[in-house]
């Protein structure tokens, strides 16, 4: 996407690239390492945090439907906090920023209907193909679609460009 010099990656993205066999295993161990823990990890916040985070919203005086919205936004606020304050500030701010346009992302799928990281794909691949001789190639086809893509309105966003729509987003949520 053109609004950041950040790449955007779906979770179709995140699969195993086929390359040679030492590739595909580190990949193996980057998918192992990045999200087959997740249900641990899980486990281990809820050990570590649950209990005095659920008694301190339970003290609170109000609905229980907005205590349990109380907890979720605590407790993803607490996680966002503690995943940007551990990793080094420029990686800090590269993450912030990919989230911040995958969460934007979202919203405009939800609002639109549409998965706009998929129809990119789609559409590049239409065009221009899957086939490429190098990695260089391949990098400034994506560029050049790229810029024309993400700027260009779309009938499945009511006429809007892509980026217009993320940034509508984003602004909704002062991200």
């Amino acid at each position: 996407m053109v609004r950041r010099e950040d790449s955007k990656k779906s979770k179709g993205q995140r699969k195993k690239k086929k390359a040679g066999p030492e590739d595909e295993s580190e990949d193996v161990a980057v998918e192992e390492v990045l999200f087959d823990k997740n249900p641990s990890r899980s486990y281990l916040l809820r050990d570590v945090w649950y209990s005095s985070l659920a008694s301190v919203i339970e003290e609170e005086d109000m609905p229980e439907d907005s205590k349990r919205e109380l907890m979720f936004l605590t407790l993803s606020n607490a996680l966002l906090d503690m995943v940007m304050d551990i990793m080094p500030g420029d990686l800090s701010v590269l993450f912030a920023r990919n989230l911040d346009d995958y969460l934007a992302i979202t919203v405009v799928n939800q609002k639109y209907n549409v998965d706009l990281l998929q129809k990119f794909q789609d559409d590049f691949a239409s065009e221009k193909g899957l086939k490429f001789k190098n990695e260089k190639e391949l990098n400034d086809a994506v560029l050049a679609f790229e810029e024309k893509w993400w700027n260009s309105p779309r009938k499945d966003l009511e006429g809007k460009t892509p980026n217009f729509t993320v940034d509508e987003a984003a602004a909704v949520y002062k991200l």
